[in-house]
């Protein structure tokens, strides 16, 4: 009944595992640009430079401000309506709208837009380089799981090998056709290579993790990858020299185009700069009223005509005739409310104004030389990346050659090595060797097989490097 139980958990793990979701390397790849920390805040970046880009481009549009004042007053005071002085307590009020439409300001707000724009292709670029980061790190660790998937396979059966060499062994040393250290000898080694097996365990387990750090996912959830049919690796398909490697990555690669833009960026940095030397024209408009307590009851109508009051104020003695006094005035009122005043009152402006820069204490030359040094600076950064970028090549471009080479020379050595291998093999089942010999070959056979697959990963993510560079897509 155990033995059912126990086959049946068997089962059901099993059935679990193989139902598991498996991610591939696009999946993975996918899943970390959209959830890597690094990305979003780099994405932030470009969402500053959007906003950056937007105000310098509406600083072409007029400002509109508006005023609102509520006053009160007492003693001696200007009367607001009458402007004349008065000796009273006074409650006031004053609303105005001024707007002011800049004309020219030596071109700063032109290139204070140029600047905003280059800087956002720039931080747009600078997203795209922390995108082929991210990705290539996935890509490494994803190689790195394969790497270890296979390494534990070989350990696992480089352990199996062991437990029937040793059942053959014992049965060899039962018949006295060997000696018991054989036995022993052979036992040792399946210890070791128990040991072997947990350590690649251990290094795929530490490889998976990794993984899952860079994707940002729990250590606890489950997690399995796709096993691509990976091809063999072949010298002949660097068809490309490093020289034109790197001329394409020097048109394409992001970190070169932020610098390139970087420095465009300077260059209208220092035109903003020297905008300061040039006057500044803009055009000034307004409307603005107020309201007072103490006004008249009633006030003239806006836009009535005149009226002539002729008033008698004599007569002349001699001749009798009267003398009159002549007054114009308006020949309509309108009784004081508040919205008739505030319309009364109102005042329109509309204006020019012209500021000449004079002497500035060496302000404006200042910000000019350091807006130069900045733009060297940005030159000097650009020839940085692209010194750095060809170095960066060429050493990938060595790097993917020096490991073919070594996976073909030890495929060879392997080869030789398996024949070795089943030789003593063949051997020691005759009894014709020794279990000491037998394990000294065995390790042997171990370590090239060992080693050609760690050549093989190495190949193949240094060719994945390459092909970053030449804008390949990384797959398998």
């Amino acid at each position: 009944m155990l033995r059912i139980y126990l086959l049946f958990v068997l089962l059901t793990i099993g059935l679990t595992v193989n139902g598991q979701d498996q991610w591939s390397l696009q999946k993975c790849v996918d899943y970390a640009l959209e959830n890597n920390l690094q990305v979003k805040q780099s994405a932030l970046d470009v969402e500053s430079a959007e906003i950056n880009l937007f105000g310098s481009k509406m600083s072409n549009l007029p400002g509109v401000n508006g005023n609102l004042g509520i006053n009160t007053s007492t003693g001696r005071s200007i009367d607001p309506f009458t402007n004349t002085i008065i000796d009273r307590g006074i409650n006031s009020q004053n609303a105005g709208l001024n707007a002011s439409l800049p004309l020219f300001d030596g071109f700063q707000r032109y290139n204070s837009i140029k600047r905003d724009q280059f800087g956002q292709l720039a931080s747009e670029q600078d997203l795209a380089n922390v995108q082929n980061n991210v990705t290539l790190d996935v890509v490494t660790f994803y190689t790195n799981i394969l790497f270890n998937i296979e390494l534990l396979e070989t350990a696992q059966l480089r352990l199996q090998t062991t437990e029937s060499q040793e059942n053959r062994v014992e049965k060899q040393v039962e018949i006295g056709a060997l000696a018991q250290a054989d036995l022993l000898q052979i036992r040792q080694q399946k210890a070791n290579d128990e040991l072997e097996v947990v350590r690649a365990e251990n290094n795929l387990n530490i490889s998976y993790l990794q993984l899952k750090q860079a994707l940002q996912i729990p250590a606890e959830q489950p997690f399995d990858i796709e096993i691509p049919d990976l091809p063999e690796p072949n010298e002949g398909e660097l068809m490309e020299t490093s020289s034109n490697v790197y001329q394409y990555a020097l048109q394409n690669q992001p970190v070169i185009k932020a610098a390139k833009y970087r420095k465009e960026s300077a260059v209208r940095g220092i035109g903003i700069a020297k905008s300061g030397y040039y006057p500044s024209l803009s055009l000034n408009a307004g409307i603005s009223t107020n309201y007072s307590d103490a006004a008249p009851e009633q006030f003239p109508v806006l836009g009535s005509e005149n009226i002539t009051i002729t008033t008698p104020v004599g007569v002349v003695q001699n001749t009798g005739q009267v003398v009159v006094s002549e007054q114009s005035v308006p020949s309509e009122f309108t009784d004081n409310t508040y919205l008739n005043q505030l319309d009364f009152n109102q005042r329109r402006f509309v204006g020019l104004s012209l500021n000449i820069p004079i002497f500035s204490r060496f302000q404006v030359k200042n910000s000019v030389q350091q807006a130069i040094i900045n733009h060297k600076r940005s030159e000097y950064q650009l020839t940085s990346a692209k010194n750095q970028l060809q170095q960066t090549i060429e050493q990938a471009y060595l790097d993917v050659k020096a490991a073919a080479k070594s996976y073909e020379a030890l495929k060879n050595s392997f080869e030789a090595s398996e024949l070795s291998f089943r030789n003593a093999e063949q051997r020691l089942e005759l009894g014709a060797t020794d279990a000491v010999e037998f394990t000294q070959i065995k390790n042997d056979f171990e370590r090239v097989k060992s080693d050609l697959i760690r050549a093989k990963y190495d190949y193949i993510f240094k060719l994945k490097v390459l092909d970053f560079y030449q804008g390949k897509p990384l797959n398998f």
